[in-house]
């Protein structure tokens, strides 16, 4: 008998256990209540439904994201019966940030796929959070198998994204005449991210003379605007831009530099997302200018005529026609005074009686 017992208590704690766990994985109703989904370790997949008449929304937080990843919902939504349904993120200040919004008729399948990657937010620099909300409208109703997952587009491969700020600019190794840096970025595009601008501290090795160059690579499907500023007063040295997706650029820089270490700052931008979205490669090297020597060699010219440009010799025929015109007036001028002269003499010895 006292076996029996211990059986139905056993069979009784354990169903109060599942009960218990059951409630605790409930979705929320609401931000409030959502239910805490951990994607540190990649994934998770939601199955669930919403049929019940008073039950409009499943709310779940997503938890363990950092910048410089994006996060992916996949799957497929199966109506039950026909109405407005949604599947949206949201920030965790409650701002949606992207969803797909439809109509789904009874017994018809929609696919879902969001994305959207998340920039550096310096309130929340280590965690960020994410809400997923699956609703519909009154008198619908719809299963939904859902996988959510992450990708990893950290910059520079330092594990988060670049911060949008001289305080958050991601730190780089140093650039010296030996060694090159090269590493790579990602900036999302418009309406799927919030990562629209790159900032990194830049520390170079230089001496007088010698040249900065920095050339950035897009992906085809990037366009980007790229500055190289002055650390210490955060003066622009140079800026450049791609005209279409995929073009690179370069950044060249030459300065009286003081011999030692330089800082920098490298901002990286796509135009607040309208350049489009993807990665770009970077390589800052250090270029020593070539000196040319020049040989001074004494030229014999094999032409009768000094080589003359063209506005002197423009001169010139202005000068040599005006000088024709003087002569010309001065030569006319004296004939005519001899004329005269000629004329009186033999005027005179008409005139003289022999």
């Amino acid at each position: 008998m006292k076996s029996v017992w211990a059986i139905l208590l056993s069979a009784a704690f354990f169903l109060l256990v599942f009960t218990v766990y059951a409630e605790e994985q409930a979705p929320g109703a609401d931000f409030e209540t959502a239910l805490p989904l951990d994607l540190s370790a990649g994934y998770v997949w939601v199955n669930n439904s919403l049929v019940k008449p008073f039950e409009d929304n499943h709310y779940y937080i997503l938890r363990g994201l950092r910048s410089g990843v994006e996060v992916r919902v996949e799957g497929v939504l199966v109506g039950v019966e026909s109405g407005l349904t949604t599947v949206s993120l949201y920030s965790n200040d409650q701002a949606r940030l992207i969803g797909m919004d439809q109509v789904l008729g009874k017994n018809t399948r929609k696919r879902v796929e969001l994305k959207y990657m998340l920039g550096y937010d310096p309130r929340s620099p280590e965690e960020l959070a994410v809400y997923l909300r699956i609703g519909k409208s009154s008198g619908a109703a719809l299963n939904y198998s859902l996988k959510i997952y992450t990708v990893e587009y950290s910059d520079a491969g330092s594990g988060r994204d670049a911060g949008g700020s001289y305080d958050t600019a991601l730190p780089l190794s140093i650039t010296t005449k030996d060694v090159v840096t090269r590493f790579t970025g990602y900036l999302s595009e418009k309406d799927y991210g919030n990562d629209f601008i790159d900032y990194y501290k830049l520390p170079v090795e230089l001496a007088r003379g010698q040249e900065l160059l920095i050339e950035i690579k897009p992906s085809p499907e990037l366009m980007v605007r790229a500055s190289i500023l002055n650390a210490t007063d955060r003066f622009t040295l140079k800026s450049n831009r791609s005209e279409a997706k995929g073009e690179p650029l370069t950044l060249r820089i030459r300065g009286d530099w003081r011999t030692g270490l330089n800082n920098f700052y490298l901002v990286v931008e796509n135009m607040g997302g309208t350049g489009g979205g993807g990665q770009y490669s970077v390589t800052v090297q250090i270029v020593t200018p070539t000196t040319t020597e020049t040989t001074t060699a004494t030229t014999i010219s094999t032409s009768p005529w000094p080589s003359i440009d063209q506005e002197t010799l423009r001169n010139l025929i202005i000068i040599i026609a005006i000088a024709t015109v003087v002569i010309a007036v001065v030569v006319m001028i004296v004939m005519r005074r001899r004329a005269v002269r000629v004329e009186e003499e033999w005027g005179g010895w008409g005139t003289e009686s022999w």
